[in-house]
């Protein structure tokens, strides 16, 4: 009686550490899963600050051109219609164009990093463990 108890007390403690350990290592993914997703958003919000200054920089550019043609023109209505016109039939054009392909393209880009990101801590993990399992 009393080796059965022992054996149903040893197994309860081994499931229920079998148990714990799953739970941790779930955490664990998730907390690398998070990182690696927060790691991509940071990136992604660096390059959206570097575009629109980008960006802003073209527009002064822009109007610059526009004065110029303006004055040379000797009309400043008509320097800054003419700027405008390539960057309307740009505008036009791509608005008018199935954005699909492009979305795709960025949405794999963004999995991509995400999923390698995850790889190689997975990796490193993994290498981790199995050299802390060779010390012991």
């Amino acid at each position: 009686m009393g080796e059965s108890e022992q054996d149903t007390d040893q197994k309860t403690k081994l499931a229920d550490e079998v148990r714990l350990y799953i739970e941790k290592r779930i955490q664990y993914v998730s907390i690398i899963i998070s990182e690696q997703v927060s790691l991509v958003f940071a990136e992604s919000f660096q390059k959206l600050i570097g575009l629109l200054l980008l960006s802003s920089a073209f527009l002064f550019l822009w109007l610059a051109l526009a004065f110029f043609l303006g004055d040379v023109l000797n009309n400043t209505g008509l320097g800054f219609l003419i700027a405008a016109l390539p960057l309307f039939l740009f505008g036009f054009i791509f608005s008018r164009t199935k954005s699909k392909k492009i979305t795709e393209r960025i949405q794999a880009e963004l999995i991509g990093k995400v999923m390698d990101s995850v790889d190689e801590s997975l990796q490193s993990t993994k290498t981790n463990q199995e050299d802390s399992s060779e010390e012991k």
